[in-house]
């Protein structure tokens, strides 16, 4: 028996290097503190960062916003997302926020879902064997292909109108629509609101104020 040796190359390994980024955050009682944090930071780890720091307890409700004052809204920034990407997108000439504060609500959706599936907002695509539980609504809506339907009124108006009108909605799979006719669902009659794939939900802080909404608890895409 014979042996040869060969010579075998490996490839180079490339190390990867996290760039460092300061950012700021700001507490409920304006004061600040600026933190420097690799650049696939989420917004998961900037909570627990800041809740060591400022010897917090850990409830599960401390939570980072982002909150954009030129046009008066704000909204959670979910565990999973990249804090310097969210960054990202802010104008040089924007004074946005991060603020970092209490939302007792940040989990109620999979704590409660009650509250959030009413039974005559709830259809389905497909005759339901007896009631379904909001629990199991739940995780149809997350995970299944039975996609609950979710209905009901909401005021909406249209970009650069000053009006705003009382309209049919549909939260569906493939996005939000709207009625065209009364409450009717045929597909003639709806029409296409807004999709959520590259999309986020921002909450409005003084929607009265700034836009004359007819209510104060207002959202927008």
């Amino acid at each position: 028996m014979s042996w040869s040796a060969r010579r075998v190359t490996l490839p180079a390994i490339t190390p990867i290097i996290l760039q460092k980024r300061v950012i700021k955050v700001y507490s409920e009682d304006e004061t600040s503190r600026a933190l420097e944090v690799p650049s696939d930071i989420t917004a998961r780890d900037v909570c627990q960062l800041l809740i060591l720091k400022n010897h917090y307890i850990d409830d599960h409700s401390w939570t980072l916003f982002e909150h954009l004052p030129h046009i008066g809204v704000e909204r959670t920034i979910e565990d999973h997302e990249l804090v310097i990407e969210v960054l990202s997108h802010w104008g040089m000439e924007e004074e946005n926020k991060l603020y970092f504060r209490k939302n007792y609500a940040k989990y109620e959706f999979f704590k409660n879902p009650m509250y959030f599936f009413p039974e005559h907002m709830v259809s389905f695509a497909t005759e339901t064997n007896g009631e379904i539980s909001p629990s199991q609504i739940l995780q149809m809506f997350i995970s299944s292909s039975t996609y609950p339907e979710i209905h009901g009124f909401l005021h909406a108006k249209e970009q650069g109108k000053k009006s705003w009108k009382k309209i049919y909605f549909l939260l569906r799979r493939s996005g939000l629509y709207f009625s065209t006719k009364g409450t009717s669902k045929e597909p003639r009659h709806l029409q296409f609101f807004s999709e959520f794939g590259n999309s986020d939900v921002y909450v409005s802080v003084a929607g009265k104020k700034n836009h004359g909404a007819p209510t104060s608890y207002g959202f927008c895409f």
